[in-house]
C-alpha cells in the first residue's frame, strides 16, 4: 500500500509551538471533543428511541453523526495527548492509519451531504411520495454506497500520499497527518501524486456538489411555485440547516484540498482546527435547535430543560470568553509594546482585537451570569445599553475589515509606497472614523428597535438583546423599522464589502501579473488570514441582519453563538498562526516576560 522509505516514525510539530498556549488549547480542545462526542451520540440515541423520528431524513442524520464522531476520534485524543507530551512521535503504520482513517470519514459525509440533499429534494417535490421513493431500503442502499465510495477514495489518497520515498526529514508540520504536509517529506517527485489527489477530490466534490446543486436547483423551482408564504417560509427552514452544514464543510475542504501542496500554509491548520473540531460538535447543534421534531423529541425525554447542563455550558462559555479576552487583549498589548509590529496592519488589527474583546464582553458577562445563578432578567435600560453596545462594535469591525482590505491592497499593489500612503494621521483617521460610524448606525438601530410599543409579553427568546427577537415583542408598527433596519444594514454590507471586493480585484490583477511563484504565495500568504476572518464575520452577518425577523427561527441561536463567542476567539488565533511577525513578536514577549519572573 505504501512505498519504499526508511522511516519508522514521524514527529507531529502541532498547531503551535509555544509553550504557553499548549494548556489553555488543550482545555478547549477537550471540551469541544466532549461536547462533540455528547452531540453526535445524542443525536444517535434520539432518533433510535423516538419513534416520530424514524424517518428517512433523521436515518441519514444519525450516520451524518456517527461519521462526524469517527473522524473527529481520529484526530482528537492523539492531538490532546501532544498537547500535553513532549513525544510527539506517530509511528508510519500510525500515520497510515489516521489519514487512511480521517480520509474515509471526511469523504463519507461528502456523499452523506448529497444523499440528505436529494431526501430534501424528494420530501418537497413529493411529500406524499416520501416513504414511498426513500424507502428503508433505498436508505441503507444509498449509505451503504456512501461508505464504500468512501473507502475506495481514501485508499486512492493513503497510496498517493505514502506511496513514495521517504527517506529525509520526518518532522509534519501539522496536528495530524495530512497529505500536504506528508507530501512535503516525500523525497521523490510528487506531482503525479498531487495530481491524482486533486482529481479525486474533485470528482467527489463536484460529483457531490451537483447532486447537492441540482437537488436545490428543483426545491427553489417548487418553491417559486407555492402560492403560500407560509410554505416558502417552512421549505426555507426545512432546508436552512442543511444548507449550513453544508456551508462549514465544504468551504474548508475546498480551501484545503483543492489547491496544490506547494501553496499550503500555516493557516492550514486553523482551517484544520475548524472542520476536526469546531464543524462536528456545532453539526448536531444546528440539526437540533433548527429541527422542531428533535426539539420536541428531547422535551419528550426531559433532557431540553435539564438544569444538569447549565453547569457544563457554564464552563465551556466561561473558558472560551476567557481565551478570548487573553488572545485579543494579548494582541493589542503586543502590538502596543513591539517595534517590530509598528506598521499600519498591526494599528488596525490592534483596535480590531479591541473591538473584538468589546463587543464579545457585552453579551458574555450576563449570559454566564445567568447560566450559573438561573435569574434571566434584565432591565429595559440594560436591554437598550447592551443592544446598542453590540451594534457600535460589530459596526465598527464591519468597517475595520474594510480598512484593513484597503491596507492590504496598498501593501500588495503599492508596497513601495505603503507607509507614505497610510502615515499614523489617515490610520488614525480611519479607525476614528470606523467607530463615529458604528456610534451612528447603532442610535439608527437601536432607536428602530426600542422606538415602537411593545405588547404583554416580556420573554425575549435569545440569549442577549438583539434585534430580530425584540421586534418580535413589539407592535403594529414592526414591519416599517424591520424595513428600515434591513435598509441601513444593507448600507453598511454593501458599502464595506464593496471595499472589500474592490480591493481584492485589484490585488488579484497585481498578483496575476506577477512573474515569480514566490511572490504569488507570499501575496496569497499576506492576504488570507484576513479573507477567512471576513467570511467569518460576513457570513453569520449577513445570515442574521439581510433576513427578516419573520424568517428567523432558533437557528439564530447558534448563528449567535458562533459570532459571538466562536469568531472572536478565532481571530486571535487565526492571525498568531499566520503572521510570522506576530509569532516572533510572541517569543519575544514571551523571552521578557521569563526574564521578568527568574530575576
Amino acid at each position: 500500500m505504501v512505498g519504499n522509505h526508511t522511516l519508522t516514525k514521524f514527529v507531529l510539530l502541532g498547531i503551535t509551538d509555544s509553550p504557553f498556549a499548549q494548556v489553555p488549547l488543550f482545555g478547549l480542545f477537550l471540551l469541544i471533543y466532549i461536547f462533540t462526542l455528547v452531540g453526535n451520540i445524542g443525536i444517535i440515541v434520539l432518533v433510535w428511541a423516538v419513534p416520530s423520528l424514524h424517518t428517512p431524513m433523521y436515518f441519514f442524520l444519525t450516520h451524518f453523526s456517527f461519521a462526524d464522531i469517527c473522524y473527529s476520534t481520529v484526530i482528537s485524543p492523539k492531538m490532546l495527548t501532544d498537547l500535553l507530551s513532549e513525544n510527539k512521535t506517530i509511528s508510519f503504520a500510525g500515520c497510515v492509519t489516521q489519514f487512511h482513517g480521517f480520509a474515509f470519514f471526511a469523504t463519507a459525509e461528502c456523499h452523506l451531504l448529497a444523499v440528505m440533499a436529494y431526501d430534501r429534494y424528494v420530501a418537497i417535490r413529493n411529500p406524499l411520495l416520501h416513504v414511498v421513493v426513500i424507502s428503508r431500503c433505498i436508505c441503507q442502499q444509498l449509505v451503504a454506497a456512501s461508505y464504500i465510495i468512501a473507502f475506495l477514495s481514501a485508499i486512492v489518497y493513503t497510496v498517493c500520499t505514502f506511496g513514495g520515498s521517504f527517506c529525509g526529514p520526518n518532522q509534519i508540520d501539522h496536528f495530524f497527518c495530512d497529505a500536504s504536509p506528508v507530501l512535503k517529506l516525500v523525497c521523490s517527485d510528487t506531482h503525479s501524486s498531487e495530481i491524482v489527489i486533486s482529481i479525486t477530490v474533485a470528482i467527489n466534490a463536484v460529483g457531490t456538489g451537483m447532486v447537492i446543486l441540482l437537488s436545490y436547483i428543483c426545491i427553489l423551482h417548487t418553491v417559486l411555485r407555492m402560492n403560500s408564504a407560509g410554505s416558502r417560509s417552512r421549505v426555507f427552514n426545512t432546508c436552512a440547516s442543511h444548507l449550513m452544514a453544508i456551508s462549514l464543510f465544504y468551504g474548508t475542504i475546498f480551501f484545503m484540498y483543492l489547491q496544490p501542496a506547494s501553496s499550503h500554509g500555516s493557516l492550514d491548520k486553523v482551517a484544520s482546527v475548524f472542520y476536526t473540531l469546531v464543524t462536528p460538535m456545532l453539526n448536531p447543534l444546528i440539526y437540533s435547535l433548527r429541527n422542531k421534531e428533535v426539539k420536541d423529541a428531547l422535551v419528550k425525554s426531559r433532557l431540553a430543560e435539564s438544569p444538569g447542563m447549565q453547569l457544563p455550558l457554564f464552563g465551556v462559555f466561561l473558558l472560551m470568553y476567557m481565551l478570548t479576552l487573553l488572545g485579543n487583549l494579548g494582541m493589542m498589548v503586543l502590538v502596543r509594546t513591539d517595534r517590530g509590529l509598528n506598521t499600519p496592519m498591526y494599528f488596525f488589527l490592534g483596535h480590531f482585537s479591541f473591538a473584538d474583546a468589546c463587543y464579545s464582553t457585552v453579551i458574555m458577562p450576563n449570559m454566564l451570569v445567568s447560566l450559573a445563578s438561573g435569574n434571566n432578567n434584565i432591565s429595559f435600560e440594560g436591554c437598550v445599553t447592551q443592544l446598542y453596545s453590540f451594534m457600535f462594535f460589530g459596526i465598527a469591525e464591519c468597517y475595520l475589515l474594510a480598512i484593513m482590505a484597503y491596507d492590504r491592497y496598498t501593501a500588495v499593489c503599492n508596497p513601495l509606497h505603503y507607509v507614505v500612503m497610510l502615515p499614523q494621521a489617515v490610520c488614525i483617521q480611519l479607525v476614528s472614523m470606523s467607530y463615529m460610524l458604528g456610534v451612528l448606525y447603532a442610535a439608527i438601530y437601536t432607536g428602530c428597535t426600542f422606538g415602537g410599543s411593545f405588547g404583554k409579553s416580556n420573554i425575549i427568546d435569545h440569549f442577549f438583546c438583539d434585534v430580530s427577537p425584540l421586534l418580535k415583542l413589539s407592535g403594529s408598527d414592526r414591519l416599517i423599522r424591520e424595513r428600515v433596519i434591513f435598509a441601513f444594514v444593507s448600507i453598511n454590507g454593501i458599502s464595506t464589502s464593496g471595499i472589500v471586493i474592490v480591493s481584492y480585484l485589484y490585488i488579484l490583477s497585481t498578483v496575476l501579473r506577477m512573474s515569480s511563484t514566490q511572490s504569488r504565495s507570499k501575496a496569497f500568504n499576506t492576504c488570507a488570514s484576513h479573507m477567512m476572518v471576513i467570511f467569518l464575520f460576513y457570513g453569520t452577518g449577513f445570515f442574521m441582519y439581510l433576513l427578516p425577523s419573520s424568517s428567523h427561527k432558533g437557528l439564530d441561536k447558534v448563528v449567535s453563538i458562533f459570532y459571538t463567542l466562536v469568531t472572536p476567539l478565532l481571530n486571535p488565533l487565526i492571525y498568531c498562526l499566520r503572521n510570522r511577525e506576530v509569532k516572533e513578536a510572541s517569543m519575544r514577549c514571551a523571552k521578557r516576560f521569563l526574564y521578568l519572573c527568574l530575576h
